[in-house]
């Protein structure tokens, strides 16, 4: 049996392949890695009759001859011509897509099971969660799926550990049991607000920071989150206007593929200047807030409410 892995998320990557060891139940784990192994090695691997193990599974990480730019010694006819029947093989490549111009890769293609591996956003996370509660035999009423999905964040290891928490209390969720098992992700609602704030729409921003308020986190710590996520967009920013790569943002910010993937599309949307603006108006509010002049939720959402509208100029 043959899997592909693809996509630029590490964290997905990695709970995919926990549960393919699971539903395969593979008693023996080889791995190797593309760029750093020797060539030979991995396809003898390939090439030697499983003797010993029920179910040997065989991982190759960075199968860049998958894609577009090939950065290992191995190739993808090499690779599809040595598929064995008694193991099962798992290539992983960290890349958007397959390069499905080359005859061979149709076929690998073609040959496998491909699994997408790329960060979740908020179109992709409700279907990847639906598959995850049909793993696990569960349901949710329709505006328990609809909160989960709001509140629960875009980490696949986190969404597993708060389903399989669920799983265990029922086989059919309400809202009600879903909002009292569920940890929120703060850093998920923090995008939100990060959001709400550059739309300047004050009901929104309210609305998150009353749910903040609610899990009972404190109104400094709530601004402590607000002004990091904006000064990461702004970092994000000046480094896109600069020219770096993700990859080289992530080494340089020592972040997450998607956490760096999800910014860039806030930080398009915003001048690096714009983005100071935005962490000035929260300096001006943390001065507020230490200044014990008024109540901490009122001067935060004093805050809020003197937001200009958008149609305010």
């Amino acid at each position: 049996m043959l899997y592909v892995l693809i996509g630029e998320d590490p964290s997905r990557m990695e709970y995919k392949l926990e549960r393919i060891k699971k539903e395969e139940g593979c008693d023996q784990i080889d791995r190797y890695d593309c760029q750093k192994d020797e060539a030979a090695a991995i396809l003898n691997e390939l090439d030697t009759m499983n003797l010993f193990a029920q179910k040997p599974m065989v991982i190759l990480d960075n199968a860049t001859f998958l894609g577009a730019k090939n950065t290992t010694p191995l190739k993808a006819e090499e690779i599809l011509a040595r598929i064995p029947k008694d193991k099962v093989v798992v290539l992983l490549a960290a890349i958007k897509k397959m390069d499905t111009r080359k005859k061979v890769i149709k076929t690998l293609q073609n040959t496998a099971k491909v699994l997408d591996c790329m960060p979740l956003d908020e179109k992709s996370q409700p279907i990847e969660i639906q598959q995850m509660l049909k793993e696990r035999r569960i349901k949710m009423d329709a505006n328990a799926l609809s909160w989960f999905c709001e509140n629960a964040g875009f980490s696949q290891p986190v969404l597993a550990s708060q389903l399989d928490k669920l799983a265990l209390y029922s086989d059919h969720l309400s809202l009600a049991d879903v909002k009292a098992l569920t940890t929120v992700e703060p850093t998920h609602n923090v995008f939100k607000m990060t959001d709400a704030l550059f739309n300047k729409d004050r009901v929104r921003l309210l609305e998150l920071y009353r749910n903040f308020r609610g899990q009972n986190m404190e109104p400094q710590a709530i601004l402590g989150l607000l002004a990091g996520q904006i000064r990461f967009v702004y970092q994000v920013r000046v480094l896109m206007d600069a020219g770096l790569s993700k990859e080289q943002m992530m080494d340089k910010l020592k972040a997450s593929s998607s956490r760096i993937w999800n910014t860039m599309k806030n930080a398009n949307r915003f001048r690096a200047d714009q983005l100071l603006d935005n962490l000035e108006l929260l300096s001006k509010l943390d001065e507020s807030i230490k200044s014990g002049r008024m109540d901490k939720d009122t001067a935060f959402e004093n805050f809020i409410l003197q937001i200009r509208q958008p149609d305010q100029g």
